[in-house]
């Protein structure tokens, strides 16, 4: 039965999803693969290859790894970084100001912002804000890309890189 009243009511926009690529969309940042590349905006840089472009989530610092501007310390998984709105509103800003475009590209691989999401625009008591409200992609982890890791791995046909070589693998036995 309607009870013929208006009700006043207010949404709240509690959590973001997609997955990796669509949220690199949804919140406008540089997504997995960036320097900065965690959708969780936690802070933590990430390494690549060198003369490489794609950077990736390491923990631990290789042995003999000397790639510029991605030699900082171990990142211990006990202690890692916490998301922070004010840093992400402050690098947000200094993205959106930039002078030119070669300070624009300088300033989004050190922030990990692209652009300002479709969410900024929000109320910000009508929502967690970014970025605490993305939410990560863990269907594709533990569905898709663990398995293929793994197995990968496992079977010694994973891609590497030299000095590696897949013949020394002795733990590769599928």
């Amino acid at each position: 039965m309607a009870l013929q009243c208006e009700v006043d009511s207010k949404v709240f926009l509690a959590l973001i999803t997609a997955d990796g690529p669509g949220m690199m969309h949804i919140t406008g940042m540089v997504g997995y693969h960036g320097k900065h590349g965690c959708c969780l905006y936690c802070g933590m840089q990430g390494r690549r290859k060198q003369h490489g472009k794609h950077y990736f989530p390491a923990l631990l610092k290789p042995l003999d790894y000397d790639v510029e501007d991605c030699t900082h310390d171990d990142i211990d998984m006990r202690c890692l970084p916490i998301p922070s709105y004010e840093k992400y509103h402050k690098n947000l800003c200094i993205v959106t100001t930039s002078p030119n475009q070669r300070q624009y590209r300088a300033q989004h691989l050190e922030t990990g912002i692209l652009k300002p999401s479709i969410f900024s625009g929000l109320d910000r008591s009508a929502t967690l804000g970014l970025p605490h409200s993305a939410g990560s992609d863990i269907m594709h982890l533990a569905a898709l890309n663990l398995p293929d890791l793994m197995l990968s791995l496992w079977r010694g046909t994973i891609d590497c890189t030299r000095p590696d070589d897949r013949s020394t693998w002795d733990w590769a036995v599928l």
